[in-house]
């Protein structure tokens, strides 16, 4: 059985994913018939697919999660919280026994124990005793079971069709496979830089015609790789029903959890990376954003708390937003703690924006937190989630009203595999930012800059913005503008605009980013490598990280 092993594993992993977004959901609406229904058949069809392929322990616990959730569909057993707590340890449990068998190692897991609990329980005491006259409609006729899990099985059938379907239109393809198709279209793009090249040394009119349509043919591949590349966001977001809902109830306040956009698609580099950052803002929303019970109450909200993650495409770029209706930030207390723990100098946070304040909060060590939790309040992992967002491409917002809410947006590139970049000279080296990190570009004359304290200054937009040399944070030796005209880009970090001065600049180029192996992959502030049209190699600059 083992030429199934990789396919069933697969498809087990895809229904533990449904049965625990939908155990979540029922916690919301717990009549939902439907989503009842649907639990108990993932939980039947989880059971079949290991007995077929004898994986015994996994037969026992779907069995056992299956026999749970056929109470609460007869009604004999109430949907709360103990019964989706041990459905949700029944999945951790599941997953933990197929990792096992990924890793062809015999488990370790007892699972009878599990089986026994689920058998036995009953639920908590504390629920309304039912009136003596409800006691006919509460105790079904003998047929009245028979009637309820009839449709059971023509659902099944249903399903299975649906299935069969869905087969019938897609076909399931490694991984390694969809990276090798990337790396074959990304050559494709340096070789047509090439190809430019060529044609404009030869100034052949037939030859730039011919490369002119190849690089149309070569788009249109390239954004159907991409599609092919894009995994629906409701691939992790599971996770986030589930950390939600931890935190919650660790921290004893009752959240409503609110999800847009499942559906949207995202390069798989960039999904697999989103878990950790996302998982932190949510947790802090919950833990550090909403307030209690009692003291919602008082503000005259509702004592149940409201988070949504939505998730929308603008075009080449993904806006993923957490939005709380929590007590919010203030900027001026985000200053003062921010002074308090000698992050910033007084006069520097006299000089902060409102929305600069907020971004505060990237800062490696601030927290505002009154007291330490194990969920929050170390001043460890907003600056983390922010180095981890601009490492992708992507730019980190936060937006807050006190005693409204707060919301955080990161807004991410489409792909991470081919980027469009701006080309700049610095000494002898040529290197490229990616465009997302790019605000615009300017041409400075030397007298529109000015001197504040010790820093170099220049206005955009009436804000003044600070003066950087790229050379400077490279290493290298200082530009020489004789005609007095500094050439830089505008860019942000921690929400705070930087011109940074270059030598010159080249112009934008369509790149394909190349992973650095070791060493370099070490160096701070590299994001990875491309070949030009020319043969040249040249760095892709994280610039957040190295400022």
């Amino acid at each position: 059985m083992s030429q199934y092993k990789a396919l069933f594993l697969s498809e087990s992993r895809e229904y533990l994913r449904t049965i625990a977004e939908q155990v979540v959901a029922l916690e919301q609406s717990p009549a939902d018939r439907s989503a009842i229904d649907a639990l108990f058949r993932g939980a039947h069809s989880l059971k079949g697919m290991a007995a077929s392929m004898e994986y015994g322990d996994v037969v026992v616990v779907a069995h056992s999660m299956e026999d749970l959730m056929a109470r609460v569909r007869d009604g004999a057993l109430p949907f709360g919280a103990g019964v989706a707590d041990l459905l949700l340890e029944g999945v951790d449990l599941i997953d933990a026994l197929l990792q096992d068998v990924e890793e062809e190692r015999p488990s370790s897991l007892p699972t009878d124990g599990y089986a026994a609990r689920l058998a036995s329980y009953v639920p908590a005491p504390e629920k309304k005793a039912k009136k003596p006259d409800e006691a006919p409609k509460a105790a079904p006729t003998a047929a009245e079971p028979a009637q309820a899990s009839e449709p059971a099985p023509a659902a099944e059938a249903e399903r299975a069709k649906e299935s069969t379907t869905e087969l019938g239109g897609t076909v399931r393809v490694k991984t390694e496979l969809l990276d090798h198709l990337i790396n074959l279209t990304g050559e494709l793009v340096t070789n047509k830089q090439r190809l430019l090249s060529i044609g404009r040394e030869l100034a052949s009119p037939a030859l730039n015609d011919a490369v002119s349509e190849t690089s149309k043919l070569l788009r249109a591949l390239h954004d159907e790789v991409m599609k092919v590349r894009l995994m629906p966001f409701e691939a992790i977001s599971d996770r986030f029903q589930r950390s939600v809902r931890a935190v919650a109830k660790k921290s004893g306040k009752e959240i409503n959890f609110e999800l847009t956009g499942r559906e949207i698609g995202l390069d798989r580099g960039v999904l697999e990376q989103l878990v950790d950052p996302l998982n932190h803002i949510l947790r802090n929303a919950v833990d550090h954003g909403i307030e209690d019970g009692e003291e919602r109450e008082r503000a005259g909200k509702p004592a149940r708390g409201l988070v949504k993650l939505s998730v929308s495409r603008d075009r080449d770029r993904i806006h993923i937003t957490v939005r709380d209706d929590g007590r919010g930030m203030e900027p001026q207390s985000m200053i003062e703690a921010a002074v308090r723990k000698g992050l910033i100098t007084p006069e520097e946070g006299e000089l902060l924006s409102p929305r600069q304040a907020l971004m505060l909060s990237c800062i490696p060590g601030f927290s505002t937190a009154k007291e330490v939790t194990d969920i929050s309040g170390r001043g460890v992992g907003m600056d983390a989630v922010n180095a981890a967002i601009a490492k992708l491409g992507g730019t980190l917002g936060i937006e807050s009203e006190p005693g409204q809410g707060t919301s955080i947006t990161l807004k991410l590139p489409l792909t991470i595999a081919i980027i469009h970049a701006l080309l700049v000279q610095c000494g002898q080296i040529k290197t490229a930012i990616p465009v997302n990190a790019v605000q615009r570009t300017v041409e400075l004359s030397r007298r529109q800059i000015e001197t504040v304290g010790r820093r170099q200054m220049f206005q955009l937009d009436d804000e003044s913005i600070p003066l950087l040399s790229l050379n400077r944070v490279l290493g290298l030796p200082l530009g020489r503008f004789p005609d007095g005209i500094l050439p830089l880009f505008v860019t942000e970090a921690k929400g705070r605009r930087v011109g940074m001065v270059v030598d010159r600049l080249l112009g934008q180029h369509e790149l394909f980013v190349k992973r650095l192996g070791r060493p370099l992959d070490g160096m701070a502030g590299v994001a990875g490598g491309a070949t030009l049209g020319d043969g040249e190699i040249v760095t892709i600059l994280d610039i957040s990280e190295l400022l």
